[in-house]
């Protein structure tokens, strides 16, 4: 199946100073180790990290990729599974064994077996690899939307991160505004940051006629970069709607929408199927081609990868751009959530992820399936996700029924897990 992501060098139009500024980032002095790249949604954050991403893999360095997303912020160790995917542990032969044992459970290349996974061990597991890389070659660790990775990769990247020193290792973040994470604020004294506007008058023509074949008079134009401030996503939008309604007559003036959202919502919901397969993928964290094509079929699959709705990496799918996934959101009722979570365990096998879609289905104690999603926590606290581990154990006495036997259990097992996890407070 197509994934339907154009080449890189295709889509940086605007901005190829920035994209020199990057690729000379990599290879660049060691004091600037971190770069990261912010702006407001749809300002072309992920267009100009993929291009970066691209040709730092031309320039010889290994890159470590990934991109978090908001669906998948639960889920532990997401990001760092995404950054390691192409890496076996073994990539550091001097790596001692209990390192390489609890990576290879937290990454969910092995069974739990014992005491649980140890915090400390898969940290420093992450650097212990990550020195090895660079033995060979320079690294550059990529991740996209970083604001949206999960607590347990966040925790053992800035782990990482605060103790490298000569290594040849490059950190590039893309982010939204907003508060810096704890990898951002590990690296913080050796960081520079690339802040992304709106594009020029010339490039929103370019990008109209390179991405959209849409060739627009001097006057439209100029109506389109200045109803949208040169936002890439909003101009290659209602460039979308200009080439199915045509372009304002001479005189009349562009009618624009009140907001990107209103756009992006109408597109996301125009067509049933193709609807349902992008809020799956929205409510579903990480879901595979195999799992949605067995929840919506693989008509509905096709029909959203052909409007753009979703794209296809590595087996997983996602959805073309976090804005559309969040439009959708927006507009849909409780209970249609309840239903596609209820839906969605039915369909993926990891049993945490399955613990979590049948808690958020359900609305009233149940003996059964609280200690299902109870089950589901013990698991996640078995591979080292203890933020996991507290998320389902809350589900878990959110749904025993008050006059239960194991509620008191459940009550002392949360404070238990809290504690592990440093949020006493709560």
């Amino acid at each position: 199946m197509a994934s339907g992501t154009a080449s890189p060098e295709l889509e940086v139009i605007g901005r190829e100073g920035e994209l020199s500024r990057l690729r000379d980032f990599v290879l660049g002095e060691p004091n600037e180790r971190v770069v990261v790249l912010s702006g407001g949604p749809g300002v072309g954050k992920t267009t100009l990290w993929e291009a970066a991403v691209a040709a730092s893999t031309e320039q010889g360095a290994h890159v470590l990729s990934a991109r978090a997303a908001e669906a998948e912020k639960t889920l532990p160790f997401a990001t760092l599974s995404d950054l390691f995917q192409w890496i076996p542990i073994e990539a550091g032969p001097d790596l001692p064994e209990p390192q390489r044992r609890a990576l290879d459970v937290a990454l969910l290349r092995a069974e739990p077996a014992g005491a649980p996974a140890k915090t400390r061990a898969i940290a420093l597991g992450v650097l212990s690899v990550l020195r090895s890389l660079a033995v060979e070659r320079p690294v550059l660790v990529a991740i996209d939307d970083v604001q949206w990775t999960d607590a347990a990769s966040m925790e053992a990247l800035a782990f990482a991160a605060r103790r490298l020193d000569g290594e040849s290792v490059r950190i590039m973040l893309a982010r939204r505004p907003g508060r810096p994470t704890p990898l951002e604020q590990a690296t913080a004294s050796r960081a520079t940051g690339l802040i992304l506007e709106g594009l020029s008058l010339g490039a929103v023509r370019r990008l109209l006629a390179t991405r959209l074949e849409l060739v627009l008079s001097r006057r439209v134009v100029r109506q389109v970069f200045e109803g949208t401030l040169g936002n890439p996503l909003f101009v290659l939008e209602l460039g979308r709607t200009l080439t199915e309604v045509g372009p304002p007559a001479i005189g009349e003036e562009l009618a624009l929408p009140d907001s990107l959202d209103e756009l992006l919502g109408a597109r996301a919901s125009a067509a049933p199927k193709p609807r349902r397969a992008l809020l799956a993928v929205a409510l579903g964290g990480g879901l595979t081609v195999s799992e949605l094509v067995e929840l919506v079929g693989d008509d509905a699959l096709e029909a959203a990868v052909e409007r753009g709705l979703l794209l296809e990496e590595d087996g997983r799918l996602r959805p073309s751009h976090p804005l559309l996934a969040a439009a959708l959101l927006k507009r849909v009722r409780a209970r249609e959530r309840r239903e596609l979570h209820r839906a969605l365990a039915e369909v993926v096998s990891e049993p945490a992820r399955r613990a979590r879609h049948l808690a958020l289905a359900a609305t009233l104690p149940d003996t059964e399936l609280a200690r299902i999603v109870a089950a589901g926590a013990a698991g996640a606290l078995a591979r080292g996700a203890t933020q996991q581990a507290v998320e389902l154990a809350e589900q878990a006495l959110r749904l025993t029924p008050t006059g239960a036997a194991e509620r008191h259990e459940r009550v002392l097992e949360l404070a238990e897990w809290l504690k592990r996890a440093n949020e006493v407070s709560r």
